[in-house]
């Protein structure tokens, strides 16, 4: 009775948000944890759908605020094989928005930490401290006078890009970042009372894009006497014993929630030639045969460099050249769009998008008539048989909101084993993936929920985190 009164007087929470920490991984290997284990044993540990598309971005943005991606409006992916330099977007349209904020107006006590996107950090009622995006640059916080700046790790979302060689510093620096991110963030909840926590750790989701390749089973895997290939299981154990320490530490006056943004998995290895989909239906004309030739030529290079297990040489190569970015992405194939097109959407990914354009209709009836055939034709589309989208959608079907035109006309769902290639190879509908030689991990959409409060097996879905924590707090 006793312990039953203590939690329902406790309302001081603390929110960890691990990116890319996957449901089915950890359900498949239960066997290798204790407390991942104990937690789905006892209905702690769920399945947590993210938003779609199943990015960081938009996947992030709407645990802070609550509101779907058809309402904020941040609908975009990070291209890790950009050749082009990386930039931060503008995500001020947050700031006063988050969680943080709606309990500072309550008059909560709040402390953030290393939350990705809310960059530099705002004047909260408490603490925040934040690292930049995308980019070097200062770690910042809304009172310097209480953090000493110099005695914190590196926070923030960087995209480096380690080459082969450098895969095993690559790991040992990024889960040395992790404990010291975790470290610093104790160090912070330990110094005063808070109502509210959080900490946001990327690592978990930088390590799996480039190291699913040595853990995967196929022949390219590293063998079992490497590190590398214990990799994904490594970090995943760090996950579970740095929640540990913060249960053991602050359980007892504390709910403690750990969600994800979305999973994690191998990356597509197939590839579905979307634009040659829509000239073999007709709803694109055929390209010109010089842009043809340059494609299939491009794609002959990768088939040929995958064999040869040089795709990260051949790759490295090619960036130095200014076409590089533009043929890589295919953009330049259909300079005149006409009624449709397909965007380069959410990249060599699962979900896909197809522009059509109103205006180029005589009438409502004739423009939804076109996307209801394009929609018709996407769910037949078979692969030795075997169906490979699993849904497509008009855009404004995703979520209801004021910015679903930030969606393409048409979205789709494939089957996870494939991505979208805006490119042509010959008439091919489907190809192989040579990226995955690189990036080699892709977001799965089940992520995780788990803790030491009730009700966490409801949540079901990164939309319904915000209002839930609320509910705590």
């Amino acid at each position: 009775m006793g312990n039953q009164m203590a939690a329902a007087q406790k309302r001081k929470t603390i929110l960890i948000v691990i990116d890319g920490l996957d449901y089915a991984y950890i359900a498949q290997h239960s066997h290798a944890f204790s407390l991942f284990r104990t937690l789905l044993e006892n209905n702690r540990l769920n399945r947590l759908e993210s938003v779609v598309p199943g990015d960081s971005i938009p996947a992030w943005i709407t645990i802070y605020t609550g509101l779907n991606p058809a309402t904020h409006g941040v609908i975009e992916s990070i291209d890790y094989m950009n050749f082009k330099s990386k930039s931060a977007g503008d995500y001020s349209q947050i700031k006063g928005h988050c969680i943080w904020d709606e309990l500072s107006r309550r008059g909560r006590k709040v402390l953030v930490f290393n939350p990705f996107l809310a960059y530099p950090a705002w004047d909260v009622n408490g603490l925040m401290i934040s690292g930049p995006v995308f980019e070097s640059g200062r770690v910042t916080t809304n009172k310097a006078d209480q953090v000493d700046l110099a005695d914190l790790p590196s926070l923030g979302g960087l995209v480096d890009h380690p080459s082969k060689k450098a895969m095993n510093s690559f790991l040992s620096e990024n889960l040395k970042l992790t404990r010291e991110q975790f470290s610093a963030f104790r160090r912070c909840l330990s110094r005063e009372t808070y109502d509210f926590a959080f900490l946001g750790i990327l690592t978990a989701d930088r390590i799996q894009h480039f190291l699913w390749r040595f853990a995967d089973d196929g022949k390219h895997a590293a063998p079992k006497s490497n590190r590398l290939s214990g990799a994904i299981k490594e970090t995943y154990l760090l996950m579970e014993n740095m929640i540990g320490e913060i249960l053991n530490e602050f359980g007892d006056a504390y709910h403690v929630i750990v969600i994800s943004d979305h999973g994690h998995g191998p990356r597509c290895r197939k590839t579905f030639y979307i634009n040659q989909w829509l000239i073999n239906e007709r709803f694109i004309c055929e390209a010109d045969q010089k842009k043809r030739a340059v494609e299939y030529a491009k794609h002959a290079v990768l088939l040929g460099l995958e064999k040869m297990h040089a795709v990260e040489a051949g790759v490295g190569f090619f960036k130095r050249f200014a076409f590089a970015h533009k043929v890589k992405n295919a953009g330049y194939l259909f300079k005149a769009k006409g009624a449709c097109y397909a965007p380069h959407f959410d990249g060599t990914n699962p979900y896909g998008g197809i522009r059509v354009f109103r205006e180029a209709f005589s009438s409502d009836e004739a423009y939804e008539a076109e996307r209801i055939r394009i929609i018709s034709g996407l769910l037949k589309v078979r692969d030795a048989g075997k169906p490979v989208i699993i849904w497509a959608k008009r855009g404004e079907d995703i979520y209801p909101g004021s910015r679903t035109d930030h969606y393409p006309e048409i979205v789709y769902c494939m089957d996870p084993e494939y991505g979208v290639d805006r490119g042509l190879f010959g008439k091919r509908l489907f190809g192989s993936n040579a990226f995955c030689k690189i990036i080699s991990g892709g977001h799965r959409s089940s992520g995780v929920i788990a803790g030491n409060a009730d009700g966490t097996e409801h949540v079901v879905s990164i939309l319904n985190v915000y209002d839930y924590i609320l509910g705590l707090c």
